[in-house]
């Protein structure tokens, strides 16, 4: 029965029905061509276009769009070479005047449920790298979220971002590798307005030198870190003088 019902398919011709005896032959109805040819999609067909420039097209049907109403047919001679380039038409569907299906996809004679012999050939999709680089990008939107610093100003958030972009203990103990893995581990972060260094110090608004604080037995890392402070704010200081420097007009010089 199964057998009988695909060779009643690929004999299957969509024709216009016939309304009294009209003088010139009219296409199908568009969305009943549609539906029709997308039920074919991958079979080898026949395809009459409507006059007055009427062709016939034979080839595998690749899509048949209801978006931009078109259908993309190759023609190409051998469908099964796939690494050769296909021959590919494009038809308004309002163009079609009948089409006839001449033999069936390979998948559906098959009675495969996949893509694996799809013409062309579809490539492979690593799902597992396409949500590692999800995650990734997730998590580095979170981190960026927890670096911007609520309610302070520019000034602090720029100081901010360079603790985190260059601060590291140097400790003589800690090796390369060490280093990089404070530097990579966020030794610095928001708590409300507050700077909080390597855990250990305190930076309190507006973020100078003298608003640094930390517990006795962490002196060193105290130091460290108002020394590596006043140099970015010296930092800052002079980019902001620059700046300015560079938005003032020139006077117009007097004198001959």
């Amino acid at each position: 029965m199964a057998e009988s019902k695909r060779n009643n398919a690929a004999g299957k011709v969509a024709t216009p029905k016939a309304t009294g005896a009209p003088a010139t032959p009219s296409a199908p109805p568009v969305m009943d061509t549609l539906d029709a040819l997308g039920k074919s999609i991958g079979a080898r067909i026949r395809l009459t276009t409507a006059a007055p420039h009427s062709q016939t097209y034979e080839g595998t049907l690749f899509t048949a769009c209801p978006t931009l109403n078109i259908v993309a047919i190759n023609t190409r001679a051998s469908p099964e070479a796939s690494a050769q380039p296909g021959d590919y038409h494009i038809v308004p569907l309002p163009r079609v005047q009948s089409f006839q299906v001449v033999s069936l996809a390979r998948t559906a004679t098959a009675g495969i449920g996949n893509c694996a012999d799809a013409q062309p050939a579809i490539g492979f999709v690593d799902i597992k790298r396409l949500q590692d680089r999800e995650q990734a990008k997730i998590n580095r939107l979170k981190d960026e979220e927890r670096n911007k610093g609520k309610g302070v100003t520019k000034e602090a958030q720029a100081i901010f971002d360079s603790f985190k972009r260059m601060y590291a203990l140097h400790a003589p103990s800690r090796t390369l590798a060490e280093t990089l893995t404070v530097i990579s581990n966020m030794p610095i972060r928001w708590h409300n307005q507050e700077m909080i260094v390597h855990e250990a110090v305190i930076i309190t608004p507006p973020y100078r030198v003298e608003d640094c604080k930390g517990a006795k037995e962490k002196q060193e890392v105290l130091n460290r870190v108002r020394k590596v402070l006043e140099g970015e704010r010296r930092k800052l200081k002079e980019k902001e003088d620059r700046d300015r420097k560079a938005a003032t007009p020139v006077g117009t010089r007097k004198g001959g």
